[in-house]
């Protein structure tokens, strides 16, 4: 069996981007992937400002000076060249005037008409925004291979950037399979459950907006039917996930379909939950993840394996990736864990005066969608390992990263 970060690991360095580049509207890019490198167009500040409300004096060798006008932000401030002894009100943001030694806030200024005074003396350069303190013409601005976040927004806006060139969508379709899965709105049939997975892991993903998601519904396990449907789905998407279809009992068709329309590698995994995963391509250039049947399994390799995959598929780097994650210290012990395979069982999150910490749920079975339901994090218990309170774990938030 393979390690988790063996096979995540694995899995980055041959998912490949082959997608296509587009200008997107600004206010349209946000969780869009960043197909090329933005540079600085403006330095910034664009011009020395001041940073809070105060007044812009010039000689520090004194403590009071004669008030001669005011400046707001968007106001012409080059109209104003202070001679020593002078002074203007002037407001955050706005522009300096000519030989400026400091910003005094207004705060430490007493005021009697057009005279100013403080008690001690203050220090020059205070409270000035310089220009291109923060940014320079040139410089980049934003990297490629990265998820514009709401933030970048902002700052590409303030750059004036309109639209920013983006990696196509990846098209991704979600299947279920299995012939015990009955429709919701329907009354179950005696040893039929509801197909819950795939309702779970459509609205996980719709979160994320380099993905154009379609559900492609449940597949009942008959060999022609499945690559009847697979064919057809590879002929449009970039992706493909299947859950329930990562085991190889007598009646699980679905890989012998993928083998027969493309390539899979089947992995056994040293995880828990998630042990069977497979992954490949079919058609031209189609990805296909194969995932557990179990809920808890499904959500786990989705948030753990597949998801970072699809994000390396759109363009994002390795290392921006790979699963988010946080330390948390254990609000609990593990003791004689002989187990082989790598634990990510469900925690909740408690803050308190003595730190973050994470304790575990009771419903731990992968079959119990409950456990990822009241769940804030999978924590990672590394195998063979003894946990003590207080030590500091991984934990994955179980609504993953949108960035």
């Amino acid at each position: 069996m393979r390690d988790y970060y063996d096979a995540l690991n694995d899995l980055l360095s041959n998912a490949l981007s082959t997608q296509d580049i587009e200008e997107v509207p600004l206010e349209q890019a946000v969780g869009r992937i960043l197909a090329k490198d933005l540079l600085v167009q403006y330095p910034a500040p664009q011009f020395d400002n001041s940073a809070m409300d105060g007044y812009a004096v010039n000689d520090m060798q004194r403590l009071t000076w004669e008030v001669i006008g005011t400046i707001a932000a968007g106001d012409e401030s080059a109209q104003f060249d202070l001679k020593p002894g002078q002074a203007v009100r002037i407001l955050t943001g706005a522009g300096m005037p000519k030989h400026c030694d400091s910003v005094i806030q207004q705060e430490l200024v007493e005021r009697n008409g057009d005279r100013i005074s403080i008690k001690e003396a203050f220090a020059a350069g205070k409270n000035i925004r310089y220009m291109g303190e923060e940014l320079q013409q040139g410089e980049v601005l934003l990297d490629a291979n990265r998820a514009i976040t709401p933030a970048a927004i902002g700052l590409l806006a303030s750059q004036g950037y309109a639209t920013v060139p983006c990696f196509a969508k990846l098209k991704l379709t979600v299947f279920s399979t299995g012939d015990e899965l009955t429709p919701l709105g329907q009354v179950l049939a005696i040893n039929q459950i509801y197909d819950s997975n795939r309702p779970m892991l459509l609205s996980f993903l719709k979160r994320h907006s380099f993905l154009e998601i379609s559900s492609g519904g449940a597949i009942e396990d008959k060999l022609e039917t499945l690559k009847t449907r697979i064919s057809e789905a590879a002929s449009t998407q970039d992706v493909l996930i299947f859950t329930g279809g990562a085991s190889v009992g007598e009646k699980d068709y679905l890989k012998q379909a993928l083998e027969e329309l493309g390539e899979i590698e089947h992995w056994k995994l040293a995880i828990k939950p998630g042990k069977p995963f497979g992954w490949g391509k079919v058609g031209t250039n189609t990805k296909v993840f194969l995932l557990p049947g179990n809920p808890v399994a499904s959500y786990a390799t989705t948030l753990l394996l597949a998801l970072p995959a699809m994000k390396r598929i759109a363009g994002v780097s390795i290392d921006k990736a790979k699963p988010f994650s946080f330390k948390a210290k254990a609000a609990f012990d593990i003791s004689q864990n002989k187990s082989i395979r790598r634990d990510f069982r469900r925690g909740r999150l408690v803050n308190n005066e003595e730190g973050l910490w994470v304790e575990l749920l009771s419903t731990q079975d992968s079959h119990m969608l409950s456990g990822i339901s009241y769940g804030d994090v999978l924590v990672e218990i590394p195998p063979q390992a003894d946990v003590k309170t207080a030590q500091l774990l991984n934990v994955y938030p179980l609504a993953g990263a949108l960035d």
